[in-house]
């Protein structure tokens, strides 16, 4: 435990210790290197950690300290020698045992001296981390397989190595109250809105007094309304769609230890969109982007239109397909409601036991587990044949949506929508549509509107709205 009187370094080399030794002493990863540089008199000690130590570059600098003992060609004051052999490792001069702690526990090595009251924290830092690969929740058809990974030095140098362009700006900063979080903001001069700039800095300020611990609970942080349902802050692993972020004015905002990266302002339509619409051929690009929308709808109304029909509204079936419902429920003892919600429910725990269990044995539980509890579910009368057709249309759509988390606001509401079905009928939802869809025009994205009709119908922009024309005519 940090004791509370925080006082300056005395010069004594003994003295420090003794006051750091018991602060330390329940580390057991903590270690210490004492050197004795008999030509001038000083004795010196390294601290750090072993866990995070590039154990090759301590070696370096020990044995530079060490060989000062055989300097014979001039007499330098330690000082300077000092400093010219510690070299490029340096990275701050500290006066405190409060900076002397902090220091250590973010993976430096601290150089203490005899006769100094400051101290050196030196870069030894062994990163651990992963190589780049194939982005894995984002899946690529066509276009460069590299995703982020969880350290914001190499992702930022992945940028610098696709987008060289004088004009990008990167500042970084901190946040979070337990070990301060490092966050890097990324722009374009000239293309980012100063407006737009000056928001987000000021959203990030407020978060300061904050643990952070991944992206996802910074922008639930920065979001205007955190009890939509809607995520109104984009996120990606896709180095193509950080890039194309960049190119069109957007800010990127990185967090150090997770793989996403946030990017601002964010409309419906920009959730809607992957960069494979652009990768083949603009046919294709509009129709799976129009896919898309379609499926949306599909994702949230289906089931409810079914129990509407079925429960309050048979009249506007037609005859035969009424009489086809019919007969399939004629044996199912449960509402239409109870029926899908039997269903939903289903689905959505074997979704979940599918993500949560290893991949390969995953994908059979999904597939085996739909269709083994689909079948014996209409034989034992549960649910009618149809309902488990209409519930396995609605998860396969609710996939096609690039973000997974915009996917699944829809999920959810697809509940609530069945729901208003079950009470109000046809008339119920319409009700929750006209709802909805007022929320996500009352939504903004840093100023931006979320629902973003205006963007759609500007200059030229239309040409990349829902559908894409060829790049020679956008």
């Amino acid at each position: 435990m940090i004791m509370s009187d925080i006082s300056s370094l005395s010069t004594g080399l003994e003295r420090n210790l003794a006051y750091l030794t018991p602060l330390l002493k329940d580390q057991a990863d903590m270690s210490r290197k004492d050197i004795y540089i008999k030509k001038h008199d000083r004795a010196c000690t390294i601290l750090y950690l072993q866990n995070t130590l590039n154990s090759e570059a301590l070696e370096k600098l020990i044995d530079s300290l060490t060989s000062i003992d055989y300097l014979t060609e001039f007499e330098y004051p330690f000082k300077e020698i000092l400093f010219s052999r510690i070299g490029l490792l340096k990275q701050t001069e500290l006066s405190s045992y409060e900076a002397i702690l902090e220091a250590i526990f973010n993976g430096m090595s601290v150089l203490l001296v005899d006769g100094m009251n400051i101290a050196f924290s030196l870069n030894t830092i062994m990163p651990k981390m992963r190589a780049f690969a194939e982005p894995t929740t984002e899946r690529v058809v066509r276009g460069p397989k590299l995703s982020f990974i969880e350290n914001t030095d190499e992702n930022i140098g992945l940028i610098r190595q696709f987008m060289k362009d004088q004009n990008l700006m990167i500042e970084q900063g901190e946040v979070g109250l337990h070990g301060k979080v490092k966050i890097t903001k990324l722009y374009i001069k000239g293309t980012a809105d100063e407006k737009l700039l000056q928001i987000v800095e000021e959203k990030l300020s407020k978060v300061q007094e904050r643990d952070i611990e991944d992206s996802g609970m910074l922008g639930e942080l920065l979001e205007e309304v955190p009890f939509s349902p809607f995520q109104q802050i984009q996120n990606t692993e896709r180095m193509d769609i950080a890039l194309a972020a960049l190119k069109d004015g957007r800010v990127i905002i990185m967090v150090d230890g997770s793989p996403f990266v946030l990017v601002v302002p964010t409309t419906i339509n920009m959730l809607l969109k992957s960069p494979d619409d652009y990768y083949e051929r603009w046919i294709a690009g509009t129709f799976l982007r129009i896919l898309r929308y379609v499926s949306l709808f599909i994702t949230l109304f289906l089931s409810s239109i079914y129990i509407s029909l079925v429960s309050f509204n048979q009249g506007l079936l037609p005859t035969e397909l009424a009489l086809t419902i019919a007969q399939t429920r004629e044996n199912v003892p449960f509402p239409p409601f109870i029926e899908a919600i039997i269903m939903e429910m289903t689905i959505e725990l074997l979704r979940e036991a599918g993500i949560r269990l290893p991949t390969p044995l995953g994908q059979t539980i999904g597939l085996v587990g739909g269709v083994v509890i689909g079948q014996a579910a209409v034989q034992a009368n549960l649910v009618s044949s149809i309902m488990v057709i209409i519930v396995s249309i609605t998860a396969i759509t609710s996939f096609i949506v690039p973000q997974y988390g915009f996917g699944l606001a829809f999920r959810v509401l697809r509940f609530g929508a069945m729901i208003s079905a079950a009470l109000l009928g046809i008339y119920g939802v319409t009700l929750f549509f006209i709802i909805v869809t007022i929320h996500i025009s009352k939504l903004d994205s840093f100023t931006i509107p979320y629902f973003d009709p205006g963007a759609s119908i500007q200059k030229g922009k239309w040409k990349d709205f829902i559908m894409r024309f060829p790049f020679p005519k956008m």
